[in-house]
């Protein structure tokens, strides 16, 4: 049997530490074996160590530097990780960077061409790329036998700020510290979900935010409308406004000419002239955050490049920055 990854942890204080998609717990369940967890706050990384059976560093660097992983999950606040991210890319590690990176587009753009530049092995979550819809809607497009495609809606619509308050992250509320809110959290996910599905650079058309529900200092509710070259409309839409912290309102449809294609709890709902029916996904079949983890550790096992591309992130985050700004953000 090969010997388990050794994965050390920088930010272990971010809020995914303790609120899905619980990345600890999707390392280890994949044969990763954790060296080290680091937090500015040395007590927050303590406990997680604690919690997973190792140990607790306050600089990452002294983590990376005396743990020496094979790779390197790098979370924390989005103000805190251009630094760690150029230190990974100069210690030639490879690692993934949880998004947005920054709290800009220019920042994150020199990011990725630093990344670029150096050959990095670096990945980020777009854990959306892995369900049975997106795979579906991909072949869909690529194939063209649906016929044209029409639009393709993108909803993500989950549970209110309180969350990352009770889970020791308020910096998420912070525009200072967090760059933005709900659009660059959760609709940065449509943004990247646009050009992986179609394979094209869209265009914005219409950008709007909204504070109103939570009236934080970040937006807690945006919907943003693109279109790509071939004319395919994206609708992508995200908030912060589910009542309860155990569920969700989300949307994945595509419709052409002659097929739509939806995501339902059990399954992919195909419509066509032919049949309206729920496909299960194949036995065993894991999607989002968990597919994500275990993609890049086979990856990185069998020496292959990582499932996206610095620029990929680069792009998204530069369309949420975009939209801000037609919505008259500043």
């Amino acid at each position: 049997m090969a010997e388990a990854q050794r994965v050390g942890v920088i930010g272990v204080g971010h809020y995914h530490a303790a609120y899905p998609p619980f990345y600890l717990q999707l390392l280890a369940k994949h044969g990763a074996r954790l060296v080290g967890v680091s937090d500015p706050d040395l007590a927050v990384a303590a406990a997680a160590a604690q919690r997973s059976w190792t140990v607790a560093f306050a600089d990452f660097r002294a983590m990376v530097e005396e743990t020496r992983p094979d790779l390197v999950l790098a979370l924390g606040r989005h103000v805190d990780m251009p630094q760690a991210f150029r230190y990974l890319v100069e210690a030639g590690v490879p690692f993934i960077a949880e998004k947005p990176w920054g709290t800009d587009a220019a920042t994150v753009g020199d990011l990725a061409a630093l990344a670029e530049s150096r050959g990095a092995w670096v990945a980020t979550p777009f854990a959306m790329r892995y369900s049975q819809w997106a795979d579906a809607a991909k072949e869909l497009i690529r194939s063209g036998d649906g016929g044209a495609t029409s639009h393709i809606v993108f909803r993500m619509i989950r549970p209110g700020v309180s969350r990352y308050i009770d889970y020791g992250s308020p910096w998420m509320l912070s525009k200072q510290e967090a760059g933005g809110g709900v659009l660059l959290n959760l609709g940065v996910h449509g943004f990247d979900l646009c050009r992986y599905l179609t394979g094209e650079e869209p265009e914005l058309v219409s950008s709007v935010v909204s504070n109103a529900a939570q009236g934080q200092e970040v937006e807690d509710y945006a919907a943003v409308v693109m279109r790509t070259p071939s004319g395919i409309v994206f609708q992508n839409e995200a908030s912060y406004t589910y009542p309860r912290l155990d569920g969700n309102d989300d949307e994945r449809k595509l419709a052409t000419a002659k097929t739509l294609l939806r995501a339902t709890p059990s399954g992919l709902r195909i419509t066509d002239a032919e049949r309206d029916e729920v496909v299960s996904p194949p036995d065993g079949y894991v999607a989002e955050w968990e597919a994500f983890v275990a993609d890049c550790l086979t990856r990185l096992s069998r020496g292959e490049p990582p499932p996206n591309t610095p620029g990929d992130c680069a792009r998204a985050v530069s369309l949420v920055f975009e939209a801000y700004g037609m919505a008259g953000v500043s």
